[in-house]
């Protein structure tokens, strides 16, 4: 029970946030409301966003990362799918009864 009362949680906040930012009727802020002429940066301050090429190690970094992200959610997709089977068998077995 306490896995639906998370499931059904989740999902009103999610459908309350949807509403809050899509459909309300909220003003653009000042900032975004028109096209504005881009500011060359000053020479002293700016700093390249990344090196011109990447070497091993943030290579490797960004492969092991992504290995990780891909194994972890696949595990958490497993847990939730075999936790949602076994409530619902759960939830049926009991409907029925022995």
């Amino acid at each position: 029970m306490a896995y639906a009362f998370v499931f059904l949680l989740a999902v009103g906040v999610g459908v309350a946030v949807y509403i809050t930012t899509v459909r309300s009727g909220g003003s653009v802020a000042a900032g975004f409301s028109g096209a504005a002429e881009p500011v060359p940066p000053d020479p002293g301050l700016y700093v390249p966003v990344a090196p011109a090429k990447p070497d091993w190690q943030s290579r490797l970094t960004g492969f092991l990362g992504l290995v990780i992200a891909v194994v972890t959610g696949a595990v958490l997709l497993a847990f939730t799918l075999y936790t949602g089977v076994d409530w619902l068998v759960r939830l049926a077995t009991d409907a029925i009864g022995d």
